[in-house]
């Protein structure tokens, strides 16, 4: 392996054996830290992010589970010094205290970006589901990121550049049935993006809401179904699950929506909210032009629950 220097100093020795290959010509490449990098929009990010010559620290709960970023980076050429794989499960306080200090010793001059991928969903009505089910939601879904990105923050804040980005959800356009506490914490994440986006705007410091419709991630194949045999709600599930289902033959494909979060990570603008697929376009031009009820009758025509009735008759 050749010497490897960084911009700061040429006597510079911040890495050695792989981590050296970051380096090159005298210049640090960009490094990301993406959470839940094993699958979907996380593993596709990280292959095109290491092919454009990014250092990629892929995080996820199980490390064991790199079949598919395997495949991706395979299939790109990429090389793969540029990829780290770290254990973070999302959900566990001190797996994020452990992989963000990992990650703060191991980006002496800096983390570009910040990148949350890491979530995953029941399908349930919200009657069911236990107040352990919820929390865990949300932790996944919101906690987690706002934990993380809070701890990465004085050194962010401290070099005086750099992104923060969210993957979000057309369910803050359009919430469906039996996804409530996903569609809540989706809600809650654009909130606090919105938010942090005007108070860290004065230190440099940029943040993005990467909003997907419809695509082909492993996102629904992993949906935890929660449906006690006697519930009054099975009518409904029976109705709705097999139209809701059938959505994914229309799906976008992830590699288009991964290019375009690539060029938003690497892009000088400021745009707060990148929409990723016409699905998620649509409905959420409907969501500020159209009143709720537009959107609530597509919901229920999509689902084929605005034909039932279940309340007893009087």
């Amino acid at each position: 392996m050749g010497t490897f220097i960084c911009r700061h100093s040429p006597e510079c020795q911040c890495y050695s054996d792989k981590q050296a290959s970051v380096w090159s010509e005298g210049w640090i490449v960009q490094t990301i830290l993406i959470t839940g990098a094993s699958s979907g929009f996380g593993a596709h990010v990280a292959a095109k992010l290491a092919a454009r010559g990014w250092r990629v620290i892929a995080s996820m709960r199980d490390t064991k589970k790199t079949t598919q970023l395997d495949e991706l980076m395979g299939g790109a050429g990429t090389n793969t010094a540029l990829l780290e794989i770290i254990r973070l499960d999302v959900a566990c306080d001190e797996s994020r205290a452990s992989a963000v200090d990992y990650v703060l010793d191991s980006t002496p001059h800096g983390l570009t970006a910040v990148l949350h991928c890491a979530g995953y969903t029941t399908a349930g009505f919200f009657e069911h589901l236990a107040p352990q089910t919820i929390r865990d939601l949300l932790e996944a879904n919101f906690i987690g990121a706002v934990d993380v990105t809070q701890r990465l923050l004085p050194a962010m804040r401290s070099q005086g550049h750099g992104t923060i980005a969210v993957v979000s959800s057309n369910a803050v356009n359009i919430a469906h049935p039996m996804y409530s506490i996903y569609a809540a914490a989706k809600w809650a994440l654009e909130g606090w993006a919105e938010a942090i986006d005007i108070e860290l705007a004065p230190f440099g410091l940029d943040v993005k809401i990467l909003q997907p419709g419809n695509h082909d991630t492993p996102f629904g194949r992993n949906v935890q179904p929660v449906l006690p045999e006697d519930s009054p709600y099975a009518p409904l599930a029976a109705t709705a699950l097999p139209r809701m289902s059938k959505l994914g033959s229309r799906a976008r494909p992830t590699e288009k929506a991964a290019v375009e979060i690539c060029d938003a990570l690497e892009s000088d603008s400021r745009q707060l909210r990148v929409r990723l697929g016409n699905d998620d376009k649509v409905m959420a031009a409907l969501s500020r032009w159209a009143p709720y009820t537009v959107r609530r009758r597509i919901v229920e025509r999509i689902t084929g629950i605005d034909k039932m009735t279940l309340f007893p008759a009087r």
